[in-house]
Order: structure tokens, then C-alpha cells, then sequence
């Protein structure tokens, strides 16, 4: 299995993997209002449509909310996995665990930050 692709380098069920592991990620961060290092890369500027139907179904149970928001937000998420700087195995996991890598992204953009 190689690794260290792009998501635009996976195949279809690879990237479907990225997505649907990506967006418990996602939802924890926004509920932690910790999405500086992802705005940081949203150059396409979809993370506001994500965000709006994250909380347009914030009554629903997590596990829900995820699979609404990849569902329906799906073409979202593929735009923004294809900007950030992760890696990924050919399977689809991210060579980087998602927590470590959005740690290093903030050093990167705030040495002094202490997450």
C-alpha cells in the first residue's frame, strides 16, 4: 500500500474512506470552535455551507450528524480534503492521525499555540 498521496490522488473508495473518517474530525472541531487551521485552507470557501448544515441538524446525535453532513456536503469535503496538506495511505486513512496533524498546522501557523 502506498502512501503519502493527495486525496485527489486516491481512488473513488479511498476518498470515500477520507471523507467519512474526516468528518467526526470536523464536527469535533467545529464544536470546539477550532476550525482556524482549516479556514486557513478553505480557498474555495465551503466551509461555511458545511458548517450551516452541521448546525442545521445539531439536534440530531453525533453519529447522524456526521453521516448527514457527508452526504450532503460530500462534493464540500472532497474540495477541502483536496486543499489541506494531509496525506493519505492508497486506502484511504491519513498517514498523519487527523488530531496529530491539525496540532502540527497550528504550530505551523502559531508556534506559541497550545493545543
Amino acid at each position: 500500500m502506498s502512501d503519502n498521496q493527495s486525496f485527489s490522488e486516491l481512488n473513488a473508495t479511498a476518498q470515500e474512506k477520507a471523507i467519512t473518517d474526516f468528518v467526526p474530525f470536523y464536527v469535533s472541531l467545529l464544536n470546539n470552535e477550532e476550525l482556524d487551521v482549516m479556514a486557513s485552507f478553505d480557498f474555495n470557501h465551503v466551509i461555511a455551507d458545511i458548517n450551516r448544515t452541521i448546525m442545521d441538524v445539531s439536534n440530531q446525535v453525533p453519529a447522524e450528524i456526521c453521516a448527514f453532513s457527508a452526504k450532503f456536503n460530500h462534493e464540500d469535503y472532497k474540495t477541502l480534503l483536496s486543499q489541506l496538506p494531509q496525506t493519505f495511505f492508497a486506502n484511504g486513512n491519513p498517514t498523519t492521525d487527523w488530531r496529530e496533524w491539525y496540532v502540527a498546522e497550528t504550530t505551523k501557523l502559531d508556534p506559541f499555540a497550545t493545543l
